[in-house]
């Protein structure tokens, strides 16, 4: 098959090539000269127009030697299982795999899912740091909308280009960066990146995991065989488990998603219905359609909240599909006999018993109470059969891989597919996944077809590796304590960063219970430094953590080396434990600025009284205890509103939100104004004031401040709000 073959089977579809792209999630102008044989054309890309358009095509078509168009391509030879209610034999590629299952994931002398004995390996003593008299002072904007942030989700992360940005004023070439708390390791890949050697340790190994796979990236098209091998492999189950049928031209076809709907019981009449029948409001513009919160029961006429009604079970209310309509336009249609048959027969039979999936029960905790009350007790039930067995038969593959390098590769990328393609998925009408840290069950589940989802993400992965410096990269990743880093010599790091846990913000031994029951290893919460009442720790036992991990820093970091911490948090208390654990450990608080992510998160959007964004601390080693003031509320409020009136009598425009997409009134940027605060306020005081009472006190001063200023608004006054948005 020749590049103009692809170009005339398009055409003969009358498939608009930017349709085709967009689908295939890559550049038209680039698939624009694979059609016309300037580039070679990658596997994945004419498998997919062989599945879209080879019905399309004459059959006095040359026939097709995909193989021929690959460059540098590797050669695997799949073997596919057999499926339990196939009627006939599957005609497959073979490939092959390893006879076992590798399930030991280390990777001397990088990556040790346990305390790793090499970590201390790149640390050196012997030479003296980078001489920096002073800190990092202007503010750091860094986006989130990059190959390597978009690659594997996380539940925080720190835009590692504003991560370079102080490596490259503390360190130099050659030195070695330290992160204790380095979670998905965007401190590692700044690091590695700029020649700098790094040390990353977590107490999660699905954090060290996927910090190595991160700062390990390895060359796309090596990765792409091997993902387009694995699909290829898996498409006969693919078929099996999630096929329907073109409601236009009865052709079958895998489903893209289903849709589940749990059934509701009025607490009135008694009587169920589904809630999809009832709540579904669709309108002509897909990003303003929602499932209501408020509706009457379609039996008894009386007003319901749903918050408040008991649920049933799920049922399947919808399948979409992409066959024959025009551009590949999305189809949706109602399960009908073929559908439901077949989830009835993926039930009966179950996952085939020769693949492993983790049973793991999910343990006692706050993000883990609601799946366990709604009959998820364990993590296997987080998934519907299907995408169970899927995920099943792709992960045994990958742990069967012959390349030892690639292996850890191809699980990271099914770990990638975190919640999405469970049923804390969601469902939302414009498509996509959401990643909030929990283990929401939602009322309307959205099922991925699991092997669509894995080709997406590993796009997205590809396109991180393709674009990655091919530099060599010197790292170690550790899982243990921050607590206790005893490989690592004193006075051995010549700078540190890193972001700790925010409080109880987030509970990562929780959400990270899914990732380790593939991994079959988990946390060990003992040290885990969080607010967390399960875990029966407070504020007082999340200080004492955070105080013995910045001890340690302490002694393994170079006597005139520079900690820096990203932080933030809406509670005074948690502020106070940070900089009473800091202060306590030995070091000073130097400077401090804004971190701007550019985009806020799930919770800062939804919630008025959550901080939007991070504050960078920069620390040095004192020789004495740094004397925080420790100011009254009173007083503190007086100082803070000395601040206010300064701020907006200098720069009120600076505080003001301008919405250039969406239309939406103009807001003021409290958290902004907090932040600025904080990092005037945190070296020589201690914080007394939440966000919740600071943001009243400059709607007490905004109306006296910005009056005369007629060109401002004054929130809930010419803007008509009162200021609970918050840009994202």
């Amino acid at each position: 098959m020749t590049q103009t073959i692809l170009r005339q089977m398009r055409k003969n579809s009358g498939i608009p090539l930017k349709a085709i792209a967009r689908e295939l999630g890559i550049d038209p102008g680039f698939l624009s000269r694979v059609e016309r044989g300037l580039v070679n054309a990658p596997q994945y890309i004419v498998d997919k127009y062989q599945e879209y358009f080879g019905h399309a095509f004459n059959d006095h078509s040359p026939a097709s030697e995909p193989t021929s168009l690959r460059e540098h391509s590797a050669e695997y030879h799949i073997i596919q299982y057999a499926l339990p209610f196939d009627e006939a034999p599957q005609e497959c590629t073979e490939i092959d795999l390893v006879n076992t299952p590798q399930t030991d994931l280390d990777v001397p002398p990088e990556l040790y899912l346990s305390p790793n004995p090499r970590l201390g390996d790149l640390a050196n003593p012997a030479t003296p740091p980078k001489p920096v008299a002073v800190p990092y002072s202007s503010n750091i904007s860094a986006g989130k909308n990059t190959y390597v942030y978009d690659a594997h989700t996380y539940h925080t992360k720190v835009p590692p280009q504003g991560i370079g940005l102080l490596i490259d004023y503390y360190t130099r070439p050659g030195d070695v960066v330290l992160d204790p708390f380095c979670g998905s390791g965007m401190t590692g890949v700044a690091a590695t990146e700029r020649g700098r050697r790094a040390i990353l340790s977590d107490l999660s190994p699905a954090a060290a995991f996927i910090a190595y796979n991160l700062t390990t990236p390895i060359a796309a098209t090596r990765y792409l065989d091997a993902i387009e091998s694995m699909l290829k492999a898996a498409r006969p189950l693919e078929h099996r488990l999630y096929d329907t049928h073109c409601r236009t031209c009865g052709r079958s076809i895998p489903m893209l998603y289903m849709v589940w709907s749990y059934g509701m019981l009025c607490p009135h009449c008694k009587q169920e219905f589904v809630l999809w029948d009832v709540a579904r409001d669709e309108r002509p513009r897909v990003r303003e359609s929602k499932i209501k919160t408020e509706f009457d029961c379609p039996h008894c006429g009386e007003h319901l909240k749903k918050r408040e009604l008991e649920k049933t079970q799920r049922y399947p209310v919808q399948v979409g599909y992409k066959c024959c309509g025009s551009g590949m336009k999305e189809e949706t249609a109602h399960p009908d006999e073929h559908d439901l048959k077949l989830l009835a027969e993926i039930e009966q039979h179950g996952v085939p018993a020769n693949l492993w999936y983790p049973t793991d029960p999910f343990p006692p905790g706050i993000n883990t109470k609601q799946p366990i009350s709604a009959g998820i007790t364990s993590v296997d039930k987080a998934y519907t059969p299907r995408a169970l067995w899927a995920m099943a038969y792709l992960w045994d593959m990958a742990l069967r891989w012959p390349d030892a390098e690639v292996r850890p590769k191809l699980l990271f990328t099914l770990t990638s597919l975190y919640k999405r393609v469970t049923v804390f998925s969601e469902f939302r009408f414009w498509g996509g996944s959401g990643n909030t840290a929990n283990f929401n069950v939602p009322a309307v589940m959205n099922e991925q077809n699991v092997f669509k989802a894995l080709a997406r993400k590993a796009n997205t992965i590809s396109w991180y590796f393709a674009n990655a410096p091919q530099v060599p990269r010197q790292l170690r990743v550790s899982v243990q304590s921050a607590c206790h880093l005893p490989q690592i010599p004193d006075k051995s790091i010549d700078y540190v960063f890193t972001d700790p846990p925010f409080g109880g913000n987030i509970n990562y031994s929780e959400m990270n219970f899914l990732w380790e029951s593939w991994l079959r290893v988990h946390t060990d919460n003992t040290e885990e430094a969080i607010v967390n009442k399960v875990q029966g720790k407070s504020i007082s036992d999340y200080q004492r953590l955070l105080t013995d991990a910045f001890s340690e820093v302490r002694r393994v970091l170079k006597d005139d080396g520079w900690l820096t911490v990203v932080f933030h948090n809406s509670s005074a208390r948690v502020w106070d434990a940070l900089q009473n654990a800091i202060v306590d450990a030995g070091f000073a608080i130097e400077g401090t600025q804004i971190f701007d992510k550019r985009h806020g998160t799930f919770k800062q959007f939804v919630s008025k009284n959550a901080v939007g964004y991070n504050l960078v601390l920069h620390c040095r080693k004192s020789q004495r205890e740094q004397a925080l003031e420790r100011n009254g509320h009173q007083e503190a409020c007086r100082q803070a509103v000395a601040f206010i009136r300064s701020e907006l009598g200098k720069a009120a425009k600076q505080y003001t939100v301008h919405y250039l997409h969406v239309a939406r009134e103009d807001e003021f940027d409290y958290r902004r104004l907090y932040a600025a605060w904080l990092a005037d306020a945190l070296p020589r005081m201690q914080i007394g004031l939440s966000f919740e009472e600071f943001r009243a006190l400059v709607d007490q001063q905004l109306p006296t401040v910005l009056a005369p200023q007629t060109e401002e608004f004054i929130p809930g006054e010419r803007s008509g709000i009162n200021g609970d948005d918050v840009r994202i």
